[in-house]
């Protein structure tokens, strides 16, 4: 069983810091099932200050582990890498990335900068589906609704908004994707044969089919490949 460890964080709201209990940097959800609902419902990056009382979204280093799913994503805070550091994380990435083509080819490495990521990551592959073609769906579903708003201002917002994978809807299995706009959340959905065209085009562009030691697949992904 992983071992919980003692971090250091700072409240956003009062500037107090406090500490924070955080799982052991890698875990196997398939020998601890309860730790994938609290990633997963988000409750695990939650903490109550308690010197103010508010809840504060938190972030830690974690590698989770679905051996159920063959899928492995290190969730690896934006900022939280010191110079030193880099090196031999990348280092460790690379090692593991290497192990794991060589015995265990099948297997899906992803990198992700945030908790909201990690969730929305393991939301898709436990839906069967792939993230890179899901990453092209949300960027053509934005430009579609940037396209058909009148208003400008409201057009670059919806072009910059960043859509959240949620599910699949109804017999067709539409995707629905949720979004933050003006203050509120909002939720669109696209057919499934956005999907089924995306992986198309991955498959005939094998340039594009991520590889490598835990690439981070994102709209910066998607933006290096469409302009």
């Amino acid at each position: 069983m992983p071992t919980n460890t003692s971090q250091s964080t700072v409240c956003r709201i009062c500037g107090k810091p406090f500490e924070i209990t955080a799982p052991a940097e890698a875990v196997n959800v398939a020998e601890n099932p309860a730790l994938k609902e609290k990633i997963t419902d988000g409750s695990l990056f939650f903490a109550n200050c308690p010197h103010c009382g508010n809840v504060n979204l938190v972030s830690f280093r974690l590698l989770y582990h679905d051996p159920d799913q063959n899928l492995m994503l290190w969730l690896i805070p934006e900022g939280s890498i010191a110079q030193e550091e880099k090196e031999k994380l990348e280092g460790a990435m690379t090692a593991l990335w290497t192990s794991l083509k060589e015995n265990l080819k099948d297997y899906t490495l992803r990198r992700v900068a945030d908790p909201g990521s990690l969730i929305e990551k393991i939301r898709i592959f436990d839906f069967g589906l792939e993230d890179a073609a899901i990453e092209m769906c949300k960027y053509i579903t934005k430009m579609e609704m940037s396209q058909e708003e009148k208003d400008p201002a409201k057009a670059d917002a919806l072009a910059d908004a960043q859509l959240r994978f949620r599910s699949l809807e109804g017999a067709d299995n539409e995707l629905e994707f949720v979004f933050s706009l003006d203050g509120a959340m909002h939720s669109v959905k696209a057919g499934f044969s956005v999907y089924e065209d995306c992986r198309a085009i991955l498959g005939r562009n094998p340039d594009m089919v991520p590889d490598g030691p835990f690439p981070q697949i994102d709209a910066d992904w998607v933006s290096a490949h469409f302009r």
